[in-house]
């Protein structure tokens, strides 16, 4: 079976069980239903779900619009106050970010452990390994690449922020 019919026509199958489809695409569906089985029963268990779906209740279609209606009636009566609800929260979010960042500014002591310092006190952390975690490999760099590199992280160097 052609497999671009298949597609073309499972996609006009929940058409063709509620009675949505054209004629000439009515007829396209029959004849390769006929034809084609997997297509076929595709068509019965869409006709299975259909036939199980809920009834809508009478008269839900005529509540939904007069509800619609009413509501948007309402609305349309009161002034708006969308404006006044962004203007509380601007100027929330303001006082908010003032009371952060005007307090007086403290320095907090920084203690470091005693296993920070592995040579003399001051020197932090020298080791001979060079194998720290997270710590770049020089040793396949050339000299020239390590010059390099020195140059770009030196201050006032194109590049160099330290």
């Amino acid at each position: 079976m052609n497999e671009q019919m298949c597609v073309t026509v499972r996609e006009l199958i929940p058409d063709f069980v509620a009675d949505r489809l054209p004629g000439s695409d009515l007829a396209e569906v029959d004849r390769h239903v006929l034809e084609c089985a997997d297509c076929a029963d595709e068509l019965d268990l869409a006709r299975a779900i259909f036939a199980t779906r809920p009834s809508v209740p009478e008269g839900l279609l005529e509540r939904l619009t007069s509800t619609v209606t009413t509501v948007t009636k309402v609305r349309q009566l009161q002034p708006t106050r969308a404006w006044w609800s962004v203007v509380a929260a601007a100027v929330a979010a303001l006082a908010l970010g003032i009371g952060i960042s005007s307090g007086p500014v403290t320095q907090v002591p920084i203690d470091v452990p005693g296993y920070a310092y592995e040579v003399e006190e001051g020197d932090i952390w020298v080791s001979d390994d060079g194998l720290l975690a997270g710590a770049p490999l020089f040793d396949d760099l050339s000299d020239d690449a390590l010059l390099q590199l020195l140059d770009e992280l030196s201050v006032g160097s194109a590049g160099g922020s330290a």
